[in-house]
């Protein structure tokens, strides 16, 4: 018996070769209808025999395009006398509803096996591309997502590739960014006119020249990280002292010369999101030692556009491949901005006229205990949406100050901005402000609710104020942010202990939280311990100073002790920090872990500046990690309304060990004292409460040692241990947390 149905599918279903697929499956069973387009979904009508109508349905959900999503689809009968004689693809729709956007995938083995072969038409073109790759965020301008609606309608298709896009058996069929050498982007280095582009590009990283390359989704500068004098010439001009840089390597056996890779990194190291993977060195060999100064890992990806596998035709060596920015800024994404800014950094351009419609910068990545941590979330994962396991009405949450992401969400789905950087300036303000303008066009979605960060002092809470006539705005503490954010990340809808460790969130009682322990659920939290506050002098020039933190740490409980760490400081230093702990002026309170690592990473005189955040911390633990040490030391637990973690024996037994021991074991030793605090908070709340669920969310547990220490301990002891999954556990996944004030019900 015929049947006709009306079906509407949701998710990321445009510009991944949703619609070609579901013309050849209708056509294999010879049914009959159409299918379309629509605001962040498709449409289709299907007609034919109710069997065959019943397997139509099965196999698009199971075996739809690799790249689509299907979040959710609705069927509907309808009574129609209209007989339709074929099934077409027919013109896009605009409708009501929220949009969802297609990430940026990298060049698929078919279009690199054709860029290979001398016989093909798009041989060595650098902009080939398909329907399972290629650009798709970084050239939306609205949707549907139709190429009137992308950077690459002022490139007129030729004859040849219109066949192609016109062609539903074609791997090319409707492929938005569909070019050739005919009628597609160019690509040149500014000033010349050299045939051969790649060739020159090979010579000029041989020479030791940085280059500024346009790329997918921004600019990358790159040298020759083999090459000591152009790394540290990098360093110098992009005003970056030691934070490591970026590597991008030609395959799997170039990285496989240098580093340690498990089979669960290369397959992320493979994946269709190509992100940079952070690897143990096996052998750093001809790399440069400035590539990544103290570290024990690089920052490793693959090629993803067909123009980075051209680069290697012609420099089979690894390549510093790092944002094109001035540190901590966005990226830079148009070619006349680039020339402006990197001008003092680069000696050569390389441009292209694919105009990139929104920034996005490489993502980070690394695997321990088999599971994935992204450290940054950007290109290849956003804006991919994050389904949480509760409604929200249109709600904007603003993120934090530091690695900022915002979120935008409605109903159970939660689009993250890609990574934007540090909100300390005008100009990173203003491109926040832009994406999130783009981020609500786009999207379709109208904020009822502005949810910002509890600090006073925040760009983003300062935005948050000019909003107060127009909407509703709201505030969350900054760790609270960070226990929901794990829990909407992993869809946790019981009750949860989590330990929230970071470096600075302004705390409910004025003072600097950052060791803190909540015990709660998605309707209520509680925070139930900390690490007993301490005093730091110096304000935020003393986060870059980790001595000042230990400086302040030793005045006040070790004062006798002052002269025997710190005999290199000034007197005048000392008395200064020495005079505002008697007097309580001028310091703050905080009971911030992030801040114990810097003070441990001073008084062992591993790190007493940092030129980047969490340096002295990373530095500790690679020391750390060359210890066998299994030993933990002592520490307090006060109770009492709070449960307050005093670390003062921990202090005191470092301060003497220190004078003999090697400082790799009074590290790990430090190590295992945090994962053994975390153990015994953990038995503690679970015999109290009954909760036998453990969190670990903020940037502290981006320190690889300390989640291959804790998580096993917990395990062991019978608990459940939950870690971040698909946003950073830093606070670049905070403003998914913030989105729960969004919730019809008030959270307590």
């Amino acid at each position: 018996m015929e049947k006709t149905y009306k079906i509407k599918i949701w998710g990321i279903v445009q510009g991944v070769g949703f619609r070609p697929f579901v013309y050849r499956l209708a056509k294999s069973l010879n049914l009959r209808g159409w299918i379309l387009n629509s605001t962040g979904s498709v449409h289709i009508l299907i007609q034919g025999e109710e069997e065959k109508i019943k397997k139509f349905l099965d196999d698009l959900i199971k075996e739809a395009p690799p790249l689509s999503k299907i979040e959710k689809i609705e069927k509907e009968e309808i009574n129609t006398t209209e007989k339709f004689i074929d099934f077409s693809i027919i013109e896009s729709k605009e409708s009501a509803g929220f949009n969802f956007i297609s990430p940026d995938i990298a060049i698929c083995d078919d279009c690199l096996k054709e860029m290979r072969d001398p016989k093909d038409r798009r041989f060595n073109y650098p902009f080939i591309n398909c329907t399972n790759c290629g650009p798709r965020y970084t050239i939306i301008e609205d949707l549907p997502y139709d190429r009137d609606k992308t950077t690459m309608k002022i490139f007129k298709m030729c004859e040849k590739c219109k066949e192609e896009y016109s062609n539903p058996e074609s791997r090319r069929f409707h492929a938005q960014p569909i070019s050739c050498y005919d009628c597609g982007p160019t690509l040149w280095i500014d000033g010349e006119k050299d045939s051969n582009i790649f060739e020159k590009i090979g010579k000029y990283l041989e020479e030791g020249k940085i280059l500024a390359i346009k790329g997918l989704g921004g600019f990358h500068l790159a040298c020759d990280a083999t090459n000591n004098k152009a790394v540290k010439s990098l360093r110098e001009r992009k005003k970056r002292p030691s934070k490591p840089f970026a590597l991008m390597m030609k395959d799997m056996d170039m990285i496989k010369r240098y580093c340690y890779v498990n089979e669960d990194e290369e397959k992320i190291l493979l994946s269709k999101e190509r992100p940079i993977v952070l690897l143990k060195i096996k052998d750093l060999g001809d790399i440069s030692k400035y590539t990544a100064p103290n570290n024990k890992y690089l920052g490793v990806m693959l090629p993803y556009t067909p123009y980075h596998h051209l680069i290697f035709d012609y420099f089979p060596k690894p390549l510093i491949m790092t944002s094109g920015n001035i540190s901590d800024e966005p990226i830079i994404k148009d070619n006349d901005h680039a020339k402006e800014k990197l001008k003092n950094i680069a000696d050569v351009f390389i441009f292209h006229n694919r105009n990139i419609a929104h920034r996005v910068d490489d993502s980070v990545v690394f695997v321990e205990n088999k599971e994935l941590n992204i450290i940054r979330r950007a290109r290849g994962y956003a804006p991919d949406p994050i389904k949480i396991p509760i409604k929200i009405k249109p709600t904007l949450a603003l993120g934090g100050e530091l690695k900022n992401t915002f979120s935008l969400g409605k109903d159970n789905y939660v689009f993250m901005s890609p990574h934007i950087g540090d909100l300390k300036d005008k100009d990173t303000l203003s491109v926040y402000e832009e994406t999130i303008q783009e981020f609500i066009r786009l999207f379709r979605i109208e904020p009822e609710i502005l949810v910002h960060d509890l600090h006073p002092q925040y760009l983003s809470t300062d935005f948050a104020e000019k909003f107060k006539k127009y909407m509703e705005v709201k505030a969350i503490q900054h760790h609270k942010a960070h226990f929901f954010s794990l829990l909407l990340d992993r869809k946790i809808t019981d009750n949860i202990i989590c330990f929230s460790f970071d470096g600075t969130g302004y705390g409910e009682d004025g003072n600097i939280w950052g060791g803190e322990v909540f015990i709660g659920n998605l309707e209520e939290v509680k925070r139930i311990a900390h690490f007993k506050y301490f005093p730091i002098a110096g304000g935020d020039y003393a986060i870059e100073n980790p001595r000042l933190i230990a400086l302040s740490y030793i005045t006040k409980y070790f004062p006798s002790e002052v002269e025997n760490i710190f005999p290199h400081v000034a007197p005048f230093e000392k008395e200064i920090i020495k005079r505002l702990i008697e007097k309580n002026e001028n310091i703050f309170y905080t009971s911030s872990c992030g801040r114990i690592f810097d003070m441990v990473s001073a008084l062992l005189k591993i790190r007493e500046h940092i030129d980047y955040e969490g340096q002295s911390a990373i530095e500790l633990e690679m020391h750390a990690m060359e210890s066998k040490e299994e030993r933990h030391f002592p520490f307090k637990i006060i109770e009492g309304e709070k449960i307050e973690i005093d670390i003062y024996p921990t202090i005191e037994r470092i301060l003497e060990e220190r004078k003999r021991k090697d400082i790799k074991d009074i590290s790990k030793k430090f190590h295992n004292t945090i994962s053994q605090i975390i153990v015994f908070i953990s038995e503690i709340l679970r015999e109290e409460y009954k909760i036998n669920k453990v969190g670990l969310s903020g940037g502290v547990f981006q320190n690889r040692l300390l989640l291959k220490t804790a998580i096993p301990l917990l395990r062991d002891k019978g608990f459940e241990v939950f870690t971040h999954k698909n946003v950073p556990t830093n606070d670049g996944g905070i403003s998914l947390g913030q989105i729960i004030l969004g919730k019809e019900n008030n959270i307590k």
